[in-house]
């Protein structure tokens, strides 16, 4: 059987538009997470896991049902090479929500910003480690900077703490899930249904433990229990905002918008929750900044320069 592959570009000027308005609130509302998880400071990070895991796969197999792809998670489970990769991203992706939300509970929002940072300029890495991807020397000089913010966060003052660690933990889990899933020939939908399938059962056997344990938080409230319920929407929502946006978008127009995220979550650290900002964060932000900027400048440039190129081959 067929796996279903992500539609193709259109370049269409209204089809553009639509893709850009999609794409833009799939990275507004994951810059304005932390905001939802600040509302469950008192549930465990680990049942806050589990609750999304468990939510997020009712509402994913309700978009499958609508959508008629059901079939696609039983045709790509048979698979057994995307079986096992699945298991791998299943863990990866775990691995990442489970150090964004114990970030956000404790307050360290501003090195959950710095790591999803971090976390394009690490892809490039890994595609000269594992796809024999060649260096541009304007990515040389991006990833010098970058190394340099990495090594003043390990060896600052907070080198004890788990500042760095959540920074590094964060792009480290994500940037080798989209190195894996790369891999993985499926849409993003069902592919994130697989892997929520994969870790329902570890979900379900977590939450009836603490249940057993007269620990679980969720049925305890009304309000509480319908965010932890909501966190599937929210987990699954701007996910599928992505997909359908990104089919209508050049992948290089896309990239550009990653750093929504991050950018909002970092204004959230500082002036809704009042995060310190010390001299040692300043420096590493900045070197980072400095790193994309000349990334996303020589991206602009190559992508320009390409457009000229096409041009003066059809004349």
């Amino acid at each position: 059987m067929i796996l279903q592959n992500e539609a193709p570009v259109d370049s269409s000027q209204t089809s553009s538009k639509i893709g850009i308005v999609l794409v833009l609130s799939a990275f507004v509302i994951w810059g304005l997470s932390p905001l939802y998880f600040k509302l469950l400071t008192q549930v465990s990070p680990l049942e806050i896991l589990a609750q999304r895991a468990i939510w997020s796969l009712l509402f994913l197999l309700v978009i499958l049902l609508i959508q008629k792809q059901f079939n696609q998670i039983f045709a790509t489970i048979k698979i057994v090479k995307y079986r096992y990769l699945l298991f791998i991203t299943t863990a990866l992706i775990s691995t990442n929500w489970l150090i964004f939300i114990w970030a956000i509970l404790n307050n360290y929002i501003m090195e959950a910003s710095l790591g999803y940072f971090l976390t394009p300029l690490l892809n490039i890495i890994l595609g000269v480690l594992f796809l024999n991807e060649k260096l541009t020397f304007i990515q040389k000089i991006s990833l010098i900077l970058t190394l340099g913010a990495i090594s003043i966060q390990i060896f600052s003052a907070q080198f004890l703490g788990a500042g760095p660690w959540i920074s590094l933990g964060l792009a480290t889990t994500f940037g080798i899930y989209t190195l894996v899933r790369k891999k993985i020939a499926v849409s993003s939908v069902v592919g994130l249904s697989v892997e929520t399938l994969y870790l329902f059962p570890f979900a379900l056997c977590y939450l009836i433990y603490i249940t057993l344990n007269q620990k679980m938080i969720f049925l305890t409230s009304e309000n509480i229990s319908l965010l932890l319920m909501l966190g599937g929407i929210i987990t699954a929502l701007p996910l599928l905002l992505f997909v359908a946006g990104s089919k209508y978008l050049p992948l290089s127009s896309v990239g550009f918008f990653q750093y929504i995220a991050p950018t909002g979550q970092l204004l959230l650290a500082i002036f809704v929750f009042n995060e310190k900002v010390d001299s040692s964060k300043m420096i590493s932000f900045s070197l980072v900044w400095i790193a994309l900027g000349i990334y996303i400048l020589h991206t602009i440039f190559q992508i320009y320069q390409n457009k000229n190129q096409r041009k003066m081959s059809r004349t």
